[in-house]
């Protein structure tokens, strides 16, 4: 009368998924972007004498240049 779960049965829960839609290589071009803006963004920060552990506490971000 009423069918069991495809889990009771024994299917594998996982047979339908279908991967990363994007493909491997797209995401790890995604991930080296971010980490170069971020390793961009932290450079310039030492360079310029910004504190980064202040940023969150300053009302403007003018008052961290020195």
């Amino acid at each position: 009368m009423f069918k069991k779960s495809t889990i009771e049965e024994g299917e594998d829960p996982d047979k339908h998924y279908l991967g990363n839609i994007w493909g491997w290589k797209f995401s790890y071009i995604g991930l080296a972007i971010i980490l170069f803006f971020l390793s961009i963004a932290i450079y310039r920060a030492k360079t310029l004498g910004i504190p980064l552990h202040e940023i969150g506490n300053q009302a403007e971000p003018q008052e961290l240049i020195k």
